[in-house]
């Protein structure tokens, strides 16, 4: 994968899928994706069954360029329902689990200047 010079020159989706033909939801909604996957798209669950309402929010958030904040009890298949809209949207998706044991310097990296050759990396 090839990761842009500036998020100006970043990949954007290229294709509008219908909703209800990919996700079986009874909805007009045209949602963005990509016509093709990159490494960081999730393995597609072919028996996965959506929730109407949470993929429909998820959808109009990413319609939208909105951030979308998905909460509930452990396994009840939050990143899952992530990760299916996604793999369908051929829409690459990175985990992050945000619970007590994560960290700054896990989220950004440590925060130290190194020199390499006389100049800053």
């Amino acid at each position: 994968m090839t990761i842009p010079e500036s998020p100006e020159k970043a990949a954007m989706p290229d294709t509008k899928i219908n909703v209800r033909k990919v996700f079986g939801i009874d909805s007009d909604l045209q949602a963005p994706a990509y016509t093709t996957a990159s490494e960081h798209v999730p393995d597609l669950d072919e028996d996965y069954l959506f929730d109407r309402e949470t993929t429909l929010a998820i959808l109009a958030g990413f319609s939208h360029n909105r951030r979308v904040m998905i909460q509930g009890y452990h396994g009840t298949g939050k990143s899952t329902h992530i990760e299916q809209v996604a793999a369908r949207l051929n829409w690459p998706c990175v985990r992050i689990n945000l619970d007590s044991h994560i960290s700054r310097i896990d989220l950004v990296g440590k925060d130290a200047i190194i020199l390499k050759d006389g100049k800053q990396v």
